[in-house]
C-alpha cells in the first residue's frame, strides 16, 4: 500500500505541465471584459485588426476544418473551463459552427453579437513538439522519454475596435506523463490569472460556505 500511495504521489507531481506567458498590452482597459467569445486556430497568422480581409485570410478555412475539430474543442473548453465563473461568461466556436461548412465573415459575426460579446478571444497554437530525452540506467538499458512542448499566440480583440487590446505568447512544456489535455489546461491557467492580473477579466467572486 505505501509501495502505491509512493507510485500515485510520483505520477501526479511528474503529470504537470507549466506554461510562461510573454504578453503586452496594447490598450489600458477602461472595464473589464464580461462576455468572451472564444476562437482556436491552429494555423499560423498576424492578427492587427479582426475585419473581414484578416477574417477570410486566417479564419474562414480553419475555424470549423475537419482536420483539427478534436483539437479546437479540447482547446477551447479548456479556456471556457478556467475563465468562466459567474461574473465572466464564455461561448466558444466549436459550440457555434459545425464542421467543414462555409462560415463567413457576417455570419460569424452575428453569432459574436448573440451571445452580446465584448471581447473575442483568439487563441492560435503555432507549434506542438516532442523532445526526447535519454536515461541510461546502472545496467546499461538506455530509456527513452518523449515530453510535450507547445507555443501559442493570444489576442485579445475589444468587438467595438475590432482591434487588439492585449497580445501573449504562451510557452508551454510538459513531462512524459502529459497529454494535450493537460499542455491546454496549462496554457489556459496561465492566460486566465494574466488576463486577470492586467485587468482585462474580473476576479472571480469566491462564496464563503457558513
Amino acid at each position: 500500500m505505501k509501495n502505491l500511495l509512493i507510485i500515485c504521489i510520483t505520477i501526479l507531481f511528474s503529470s504537470c505541465a507549466s506554461s510562461y506567458i510573454s504578453y503586452q498590452n496594447l490598450e489600458n482597459p477602461d472595464t473589464a471584459y464580461r462576455k468572451i467569445f472564444v476562437v482556436s486556430v491552429f494555423k499560423d497568422i498576424n492578427l492587427k485588426e479582426f475585419d473581414k480581409e484578416t477574417y477570410n485570410s486566417y479564419f474562414h478555412d480553419n475555424i470549423n476544418d475537419l482536420g483539427t475539430m478534436d483539437s479546437r474543442r479540447i482547446i477551447e473548453n479548456s479556456i471556457k473551463n478556467q475563465i468562466e465563473n459567474p461574473r465572466t461568461l464564455v461561448n466558444t466556436s466549436h459550440k457555434n459552427f459545425k464542421v467543414n461548412i462555409d462560415i463567413n465573415y457576417e455570419q460569424f459575426m452575428q453569432s459574436v453579437q448573440e451571445f452580446d460579446s465584448d471581447a473575442i478571444l483568439v487563441v492560435n497554437e503555432t507549434a506542438y513538439y516532442y523532445e526526447i530525452n535519454e536515461r541510461i540506467r546502472s545496467n546499461g538499458e538506455i530509456r527513452k522519454s518523449e515530453s510535450p512542448n507547445a507555443v501559442f499566440h493570444a489576442y485579445l480583440i475589444d468587438v467595438n475596435t475590432l482591434h487588439p487590446v492585449w497580445v501573449g505568447k504562451i510557452y508551454s512544456s510538459g513531462t512524459s506523463w502529459d497529454d494535450s489535455s493537460s499542455m491546454y489546461n496549462s496554457m489556459s491557467r496561465q492566460l486566465n490569472k494574466k488576463l486577470i492580473k492586467e485587468q482585462f477579466l474580473v476576479t472571480p467572486l469566491h462564496v464563503r460556505k457558513s
